[in-house]
């Protein structure tokens, strides 16, 4: 099941930190500043730092992820939490 579908039944949602450094780690997707992600600058999910937060705490949407960029992530969270 995708994490979407989990979230639609879970009172959490799955979420990846943002920073704007790399420190190149292998597990820092980058994100492209544009007026679709609502970045100001390049900046990273952090896929190492996975965490479970209540839906109430997000008010509004500021930005989306390119459907290619979010493909990256799920491919890399596979990976960490495999090992």
């Amino acid at each position: 099941m995708f994490a979407d579908g989990w979230n639609w039944h879970a009172p959490t949602l799955t979420v990846l930190p943002i920073t704007r450094t790399s420190h190149d780690f292998p597990t820092r997707i980058e994100l492209e500043a544009t007026t679709q992600s609502a970045l100001d600058e390049i900046s990273y999910a952090c896929c190492e730092d996975i965490r479970a937060i209540s839906e109430r705490r997000l008010v509004r949407s500021l930005g989306r992820v390119d459907p290619l960029v979010m493909l990256s992530v799920s491919r890399t969270l596979r990976l960490f939490l495999d090992d």
